[in-house]
């Protein structure tokens, strides 16, 4: 039986609130606003505010954007300030419902290709926010429980989620080429499932792989957790106690007629995964039903899409062990460790508090040109001599994430100090 999608949930950033940010970035400043006539705007607001399903808020803001003059790098506060004064110059509540137009479009789209034919998705609004965004919705396909939706101008836009019911009336590949056309989209999380129903890869089978060191990856053995779950069962024996008299003694054993779980990994590493006694769990009749499940999460990785159409090989390429699920071909997905990126922004803040001063000194009062100074400083270094807490490797999680390297990063803007987005 192939791989199946249980999971799915990702995330993208309407293209103008995405200029918004960029522009943020770049430490722009306001410096004039074109056309602004106050008894005019303030008429357009009370007419728009009757109906306000006349307001289009994407032209609203692309408007605001062309009648905006702003000054690039006049700005020299921190990111979250400047970005704090960009929402509130276009309006926080604004954002936020051009984030849910976005939203509302995109669940219409599930009625018109994106679903399976003949199912009806739709949403209800929820009482409150959702991991930071401010506003979610469930989704529902038929009046069921199918996922989630979220948005808010401040966590960056929309976000998406769809459960095992929900994923199972996806059309995956159109999913996949919505992705594609989707603005900054990005999956944060995918659970990829195989199931044995006959029960030939079971919990003793990935124990036993375990123990042979099949979940080991880049030479370090992962965590691991075991539960089972059943009935404690009287059981009698009977005790002499003398001559011929005998007595009942009660004690109780450990039936797991629930059903038993492993554990491989954690998700605080972004990936884990759960071999469990599913048909136990679903009181099914196939009792010897087992079900592998790994759950991939974007934290120090990029999911790619590819991973909707083909989850047999980033499933089998996760673990030595789940080879069996895919022989005839594996991939499995690089991680890059924070910590490196912690280690190069404190290394150009020191760099910045040492030498920042120098540099200026020899820019502003000797008037040299940045090419001058930067030969000027390193001319005595070979190629390969870099600081030494920099000169990490790349960890990887095989041979196969070998093309991944992080000197294509480059860095934004240095005043807003957030070189973590590119991660």
């Amino acid at each position: 039986m192939a791989a199946i999608i249980d999971y799915l949930s990702f995330s993208w950033t309407p293209e103008e609130l995405s200029q918004i940010f960029d522009l943020a970035k770049m430490g722009a400043s306001i410096k004039a606003i074109r056309g602004f006539e106050f008894n005019e705007y303030g008429d357009r607001v009370t007419r728009d505010a009757l109906d306000t399903a006349a307001i289009d808020y994407k032209a609203a803001i692309r408007a605001k954007l062309r009648d905006t003059d702003f000054a690039i790098g006049a700005d020299s506060r921190k990111f979250h300030e400047i970005k704090r004064d960009m929402l509130d110059h276009f309006g926080l509540n604004t954002l936020d419902c051009l984030c849910r137009g976005e939203v509302d479009r995109f669940i219409n789209r599930l009625n018109h290709g994106l679903g399976l034919f003949g199912n009806d998705w739709s949403f209800s609004l929820r009482s409150g926010g959702f991991s930071g965004y401010s506003h979610s919705a469930n989704i529902l396909v038929n009046g069921q429980q199918a996922g989630l939706c979220a948005w808010g101008a401040k966590n960056h836009g929309c976000y998406v989620s769809f459960s095992g019911t929900g994923t199972a009336v996806l059309d995956l590949n159109a999913i996949h080429q919505a992705l594609h056309e989707l603005p900054g989209a990005k999956i944060t999380r995918v659970d990829i499932a195989f199931d044995s129903l006959d029960g030939k890869y079971n919990i003793q089978t990935a124990r036993k792989m375990a123990e042979h060191g099949q979940f080991v990856t880049r030479g370090r053995p992962a965590s691991y957790c075991y539960i089972e779950s059943g009935h404690m069962s009287q059981l009698c024996s009977y005790q002499k106690t003398s001559g011929k008299e005998e007595t009942i003694k009660k004690r109780f054993g450990f039936v797991a007629d629930k059903g038993k779980s492993f554990y491989v990994g954690t998700r605080d590493a972004g990936k884990l995964l759960r071999v469990y006694e599913k048909g136990k769990q679903l009181k099914s009749e196939h009792q010897n039903w087992v079900r592998w499940e790994l759950e991939l999460r974007a934290k120090d990785r990029v999911l790619p899409f590819d991973v909707l159409l083909q989850p047999d090989k980033y499933l089998a390429g996760a673990y030595p062990a789940l080879g069996f699920v895919s022989k005839e071909e594996q991939c499995s997905i690089a991680t890059h460790k924070r910590k490196w990126f912690t280690s190069v922004d404190n290394a150009v803040r020191n760099g910045a508090t040492q030498c920042g001063k120098l540099v200026n000194f020899m820019r502003q009062c000797l008037d040299m040109d940045d090419s001058q100074i930067v030969r000027l400083l390193t001319n005595h270094l070979e190629t390969h001599e870099i600081p030494d807490r920099l000169n990490q490797p790349v960890y990887q999680d095989s041979a196969q994430s070998k093309d991944i390297r992080l000197r294509c990063m480059k860095f934004i803007e240095p005043d807003s100090h957030d070189i973590y987005s590119l991660a």
